[in-house]
């Protein structure tokens, strides 16, 4: 069910109120949410920019509710290199890929800063849902949002899907915003 509320702004008086329409889901409270803590759950760094869908939303609804910006890229643990391969060399590559990962982050959080949105980036290593739960927990996450992926039937049924592993688990509100093809 969809509805509007009035926000009450302590810049404006006299003035009308800005609407926010929201979505109630039963079981949910109906009172506004305020937004003050987004966090923004990024899978690839290579496909994501400033202007891509989940930025661009994500920068829309921080700049409407002045929030805090936090982004999240979760690395999967490491496993046992195999047996034919250099352990120092995969470390020194991986100690890379991590670096350029985080250097990513810290751009793409410069970018929101630099449109007046507080931001921070943060790079973290653990199992994908559970380290996004454990950072929502942490940081008071207000709004989680996460790219979705389309796939077909086998590919949900082969691969653990962040997304319907977060819909299970998690009591805090979810965005999915449709990544391009």
């Amino acid at each position: 069910m969809l509805g509007t509320r009035k926000l009450p702004t302590a810049n404006r008086a006299g003035d009308d109120a800005p609407t926010v329409r929201f979505f109630t889901i039963t079981g949910l409270t109906k009172e506004y949410l305020a937004v003050k803590n987004i966090l923004v759950a990024i899978d690839t760094c290579e496909a994501i920019t400033i202007a891509s869908p989940i930025m661009a939303r994500t920068l829309e609804l921080a700049g409407a509710f002045s929030s805090k910006v936090w982004i999240l890229h979760v690395v999967p643990p490491s496993r046992q290199p195999p047996f034919n391969v250099d352990a120092k060399a995969l470390r020194q590559e991986v100690a890379a890929e991590f670096h350029h990962e985080h250097e990513f982050l810290q751009h793409l959080a410069q970018c929101l800063r630099d449109r007046d949105v507080a931001a921070s980036a943060l790079l973290v290593k653990g199992a994908t849902t559970k380290t996004i739960l454990k950072e929502a927990g942490r940081l008071d996450i207000d709004l989680i949002i996460l790219g979705c992926h389309r796939h077909g039937l086998l590919y949900g049924a082969l691969m653990d899907a962040t997304e319907e592993g977060l819909l299970g688990n998690c009591s805090r509100p979810l965005m999915f915003i449709p990544e391009p093809e």
